[in-house]
């Protein structure tokens, strides 16, 4: 029996306060709660590959808002 892990995309949609901060595409190997979530990479904005992480990162989400990706 082989154990298949779920990855959740999201793009972030946070409106900041500074123009030029973008916003990126991640992906998160569990389902982002209301203050965190753990990144195992990203796309970053305006490109197409997949930048993956070496160890998962902790997200500190509160003040960010993102929408799942289908």
């Amino acid at each position: 029996m082989t154990s298949k892990s779920t990855n959740y995309i999201y793009v972030e949609t946070t409106v900041w306060q500074e123009p030029t901060q973008a916003n990126h595409v991640y992906v998160f190997s569990e389902k982002p709660n209301t203050r965190t979530a753990k990144a195992i990479g990203y796309v970053r904005a305006g490109t197409k590959e997949l930048f993956r992480f070496k160890k998962p990162m902790t997200l500190d989400l509160k003040g960010r808002t993102f929408a799942a990706l289908t």
